[in-house]
């Protein structure tokens, strides 16, 4: 499947229409579209995803979302999506339409016989809020169908699923966060991704509603006062949800606000330096500033780093007591297993003297006297004992822990939690947080020393502004370290109550009929799980192999052998237990595991780079892939690399939105036999239009 035209018209900096063409071959399959930052390049991403899911696009990634939360609603978003120029001249609607060929396509009465092709396309109008989707036959020119959500339906089945869209349209340099994932989130994400490229997400969507079947029918047989209770906690989870998406939205747009603040303070900055007098300053007051802010960046990413691991501290500290109880959980399920065997035991040896000694057939003309009987019975059950009792491993506990399966679990996951951080990196992370705060400081005094030397009313003035700006961006980053720590309490809550309401539906005394009813029903969930875990399984194997020699080939520590001993030497891929999905363990040439967390910030963009290629890899069809910021957080070694044998290799289509500090005129002549298509956006500082060629190959055309 390929997207071999595309056509924006009116939305955000795109002015009229704006034609693209993005035509690939299996020799040239990588399309560059330049851009300094601000021209447009990620409203082009953003345009294709609105075309093809529309209202549905905060559902993709928090990315997606968060832009629709800084304008509060989709509605309000959209409001703001038409270009300036556009609405000036009275133009009240925009529109984005996608060609996309090279697809298996269903057999429909409208669609021409062997069609290839479909034309898809939306537009709104900001008057009427009205908004068109239309999916169009290009032969015929006939629309296809009629009804909305069979046309969310096709996209969903034959073009791309909206839940597999964050790994075909995304930005290289935030999916790298996902390297920061717990194990579940991570085991989450790798179970979505590799389930809707290879469609097994239906299956798992059974499962969920088949256990919301189950918990229904347990709901029915609860009397009024359990009903009420699962009632009220499955309304708490329900308005904890609605807190978080109010938190988010308020986080959203503080964040928009904090981009307005930073522009003004830039602003004022500049002002500053400009009305300065320089020469009396031994200093570069902009190289300063500009180092200040780069520190800033810094403290804010160690920052949300340490809040991470802080929430980790109290069970470090507690560590060695979940051992503990995780050790004594463990003997006493040795115990209850060895308790059950004997009682088990027991039971056979007596049922198997009553049978001998007091039921039919006796021998005839039995004289054996009761006593002799019973005397017999004892030794009989003592001979039984001795034989079939084999010696058992159960240990005497002073007491024993009443916790459900559930409750375990929690367990387990805490001990597996303290386990993925590591002491040398709380210590790391606290030692760098220290030195740049240290230097920061420095900085600032630096700074005020210049700033206290200017007498000028203007410069003061600015000083002033400057002043106020950056204080109410503290506030606004106050009250988003504030939101969002009520929003680790609330999805802890929401933790809590969803295994209270297991304890409760645990409680209810379920009728036969719907005992039936659970237990058919449990039946099919298993056979589900089985098939998954079957599935799973026969990809564990190559996802394994391609991450490795992804890795191999992409991150320059492996290829030296002074560093070889200190980095990945294998890579492990576990299925977890139901509905966590897959971990994915980096080792060591020792079998030591590398944990992700201690990776650079560029290691953790190419491990995530290498995870995608490898899911991608399982799929049937080839999907086109849409990059943002595609060697962000890279170092200068490593985006070579990643740009000669990554992106080449990555897709039968690849779309890459560029700026000339990523992929350099360097790298664009090292990968030019692989470019099929090179446009750069230019802005006159409201729209955007397009250029053929490259940052430094345009045309004037």
């Amino acid at each position: 499947m390929k997207f071999s035209n595309i056509k924006i018209n009116n939305f955000k900096q795109y002015y009229r229409t704006v034609d693209i063409d993005l035509q690939t071959d299996n020799d040239k399959n990588i399309v560059i579209i330049g851009g300094k930052n601000g021209y447009g390049k990620t409203n082009f991403l953003l345009a294709i995803v609105w075309c093809l899911y529309g209202e549905k696009i905060s559902q993709i990634d928090d990315n997606f979302k968060k832009e629709i939360q800084k304008e509060k609603n989709y509605s309000s978003f959209m409001q703001q999506s038409i270009n300036w120029s556009a609405q000036k001249e009275g133009v009240d609607s925009f529109s984005v339409s996608i060609l996309i060929d090279e697809i298996e396509l269903p057999e429909i009465s409208k669609l021409s016989s062997n069609a290839e092709k479909v034309l898809i396309s939306r537009s709104r109008n900001i008057n009427t809020t009205e908004e068109k989707l239309s999916i169009v036959d290009p032969i015929s020119n006939i629309e296809i169908f009629d009804n909305e959500e069979d046309k969310f339906n096709f996209i969903n089945d034959y073009i791309i699923p909206i839940d597999a869209a964050k790994f075909v349209f995304f930005d290289a340099e935030k999916i790298s966060e996902i390297a920061n994932l717990s194990i579940k989130e991570e085991g989450s994400f790798i179970n979505d991704a590799l389930g809707k490229i290879l469609g097994l997400d239906s299956y798992e969507t059974l499962i969920e509603d088949f256990e919301y079947y189950i918990n229904t029918l347990k709901k029915e047989g609860a009397n009024k006062n359990l009903q009420e209770e699962i009632i009220d906690r499955e309304k708490s989870i329900e308005l904890s949800n609605l807190e978080i998406e109010k938190l988010e939205e308020e986080n959203a747009e503080k964040l928009k606000e904090i981009d307005e603040l930073k522009k003004k303070i830039r602003k004022f900055d500049n002002l500053i330096s400009s009305n300065s007098k320089q020469g009396n300053s031994s200093f570069d007051r902009d190289s300063i500033v500009q180092e200040i802010e780069k520190i800033k960046a810094k403290e804010a990413e160690l920052s949300e780093k340490f809040n991470e691991l802080s929430e980790v501290i109290p069970l470090v500290i507690l560590a060695g007591k979940l051992e503990e109880v995780r050790e004594h959980i463990t003997i006493q399920g040795t115990n209850e297993i060895s308790s059950s065997s004997e009682k088990e035991n027991l039971e056979k040896i007596e049922n198997f003297i009553e049978l001998l000694f007091n039921k039919p057939p006796e021998p005839d003309n039995s004289t054996m006297s009761f006593r002799d009987k019973s005397f017999y019975y004892e030794k009989a059950k003592k001979l039984g004992n001795e034989l079939y009792n084999s010696e058992t491993d159960y240990i005497e506990l002073e007491f024993e822990h009443d916790l459900n399966n559930a409750e375990k679990k929690l367990i387990e996951d805490a001990i597996n939690l303290i386990h993925s951080q590591s002491n040398d990196l709380f210590q790391a992370t606290i030692e760098e947080f220290n030195i740049i705060g240290t230097k920061k400081t420095d900085l600032i005094k630096t700074l005020s020393k210049i700033d206290a030397d200017l007498e000028d009313d203007i410069i003061l003035e600015y000083l002033s502004e400057k002043e106020t700006a950056e204080h109410n961006n503290a506030l606004n980053n106050r009250n988003i370290g504030e939101n969002t720590q009520k929003i680790l309490k609330l999805k802890k809550d929401i933790t809590r109550i969803n295994q209270e309401l297991v304890n409760l539906r645990n409680k209810v005394d379920i009728n036969a009929q719907n005992k039936v009813k659970i237990k058919e029903t449990e039946k099919y969930i298993e056979v589900l799980r089985l098939f998954l875990e079957e599935q799973k399984n026969n990809h564990k194997d190559s996802l394994e192999k391609t991450i490795l020699s992804e890795l191999k080939i992409l991150m320059h520590k492996l290829s030296n052998d002074e560093n070889r001993s200190k980095f990945i030497e294998d890579v492990q891929v576990t299925i977890l237990a139901a509905g966590q999905g897959m971990k994915i363990t980096l080792l060591d040439q020792d079998d030591n595991e590398i944990r992700k967390e201690s990776l650079s910030s560029g290691e953790k963009q190419i491990y995530i780079s290498c995870l995608i290629k490898a899911i991608l890899n399982e799929s049937i069809q080839s999907l086109p892939i849409f990059i943002d910021t595609p060697l962000g957080r890279l170092d200068e070694e490593h985006r070579d690399s990643i740009t000669k044998n990554y992106y080449p290799a990555l897709s039968e289509q690849v779309v890459l939105f560029s700026t000339n500090s990523e992929i350099t005129p360097k790298r664009y002549k090292d990968i030019s036999e692989n470019i099929s298509k090179a446009y750069l956006l230019s802005n006159d500082g409201v729209n955007t239009n397009l250029r053929q060629g490259y940052f430094n190959t345009i045309h004037n055309d």
